[in-house]
């Protein structure tokens, strides 16, 4: 199966994945929730298969979403250096880089949370500047991966704090020239994306760039 093909199925699950979950939410029959169940038992295997990954994998990133299905939102920070050079963070997971951040918290705006991820991460204290960009995961070059997410970028300015990077989610931090980046964590950061943030945030435009 070629890519255009692998994202048309990967939509095309979302999709009904999102229709079963709101039938759960709302749904008072119980042979309705039956349905709803299976149909989203169904989902999971099929992406499981397209995709091979393990279904317990799979099962995990659905039940992150619960009640009426809606994106959620990942934050990451561009931290520059006196020498332009960007920061990034090794993933534990996959030994790949990204920017700092992650998921927002419920209780917590975008900037809070990219501040408590970047420090939580890198042991340094920033100060959001502005929103660089207001990105769809799925209008990117990103792999296939639940759930459907928000991405939003922000210039973030170094305040305090020491550089540490190991945490129960990162092995590592450091600062990298754009003409020397090292493998990427591509379901959380793309090569495109980071180009077009860096070049955003040093041109000066004040305009958030968004799909």
């Amino acid at each position: 199966m070629n890519n255009n093909n692998t994202h048309e199925v990967m939509a095309y699950i979302e999709q009904v994945l999102a229709i079963a979950q709101s039938g759960l939410a709302y749904s008072k029959d119980p042979y309705d929730i039956e349905r709803f169940t299976l149909l989203r038992q169904l989902s999971a295997e099929l992406m499981a298969n397209t995709q091979g990954l393990d279904l317990d994998r799979v099962a995990g990133w659905i039940d992150v979403d619960e009640h009426y299905a809606t994106p959620k939102i990942d934050v990451r920070a561009l931290v520059l250096d006196d020498d332009g050079k960007i920061l990034l963070v090794q993933e534990s997971s996959d030994r790949n880089w990204t920017l700092p951040g992650g998921w927002c918290d419920i209780g917590e705006s975008a900037g809070e949370a990219v501040v408590r991820e970047t420090f939580e991460e890198t042991g340094l204290h920033v100060t959001p500047l502005r929103l660089l960009a207001l990105f769809d995961k799925r209008k990117h070059d990103h792999p296939p991966q639940m759930p459907h997410a928000h991405k939003c970028f922000f210039l973030c300015k170094s305040e305090s704090g020491t550089l540490t990077g190991r945490t129960s989610e990162t092995s590592a931090a450091g600062y990298f020239p754009l003409d020397a980046l090292p493998p990427l964590s591509l379901h959380r950061l793309t090569k495109n994306q980071l180009m077009t943030v860096a070049h955003h945030a040093r041109s000066g435009n004040l305009h958030a760039l968004f799909d």
